[in-house]
């Protein structure tokens, strides 16, 4: 009987283990995911490539996304448009708290950005 209820208890053990571990790794590949098709989603709604950090934790998903301050001027709504794009395409990472940061660009960073567009000629 207590061979029984050791492989029970080692069966359970490594059945949750497995359990949470393909939650993480769907989150973590989820937030990697997110992180390369976010930009160009916003450059597509919004005209203009924006610059995001992202940061995970456990539970936490910290976005920071940069945009000109004429963008940010035009559009109030940035913040709802990513909460509905991670809502709709990346529920797992949706699950967990996600804080949305919206700044303006800095002047050297809008410099740098508008010195990779420029493509110089042969």
């Amino acid at each position: 009987m207590k061979k029984f209820f050791k492989a029970l208890l080692f069966i359970g053990g490594t059945a949750a283990a497995a359990h949470f571990g393909m939650k993480a790794y769907r989150r973590v590949n989820g937030t990697v995911k997110l992180s390369k098709s976010l930009p160009e989603f916003l450059s597509n709604v919004y005209g203009e490539f924006p610059k995001i950090d992202v940061n995970q934790t456990m539970n936490y998903l910290s976005l920071k996304i940069r945009f000109s301050q004429e963008i940010l001027d035009k559009h109030e709504d940035i913040e709802n448009t990513v909460r509905e794009y991670i809502d709709d395409f990346y529920p797992e990472v949706a699950k967990c708290s996600v804080d949305i940061d919206i700044q303006a660009k800095a002047e050297e960073d809008a410099a740098e950005t508008n010195e990779e567009e420029v493509v110089p000629e042969a």
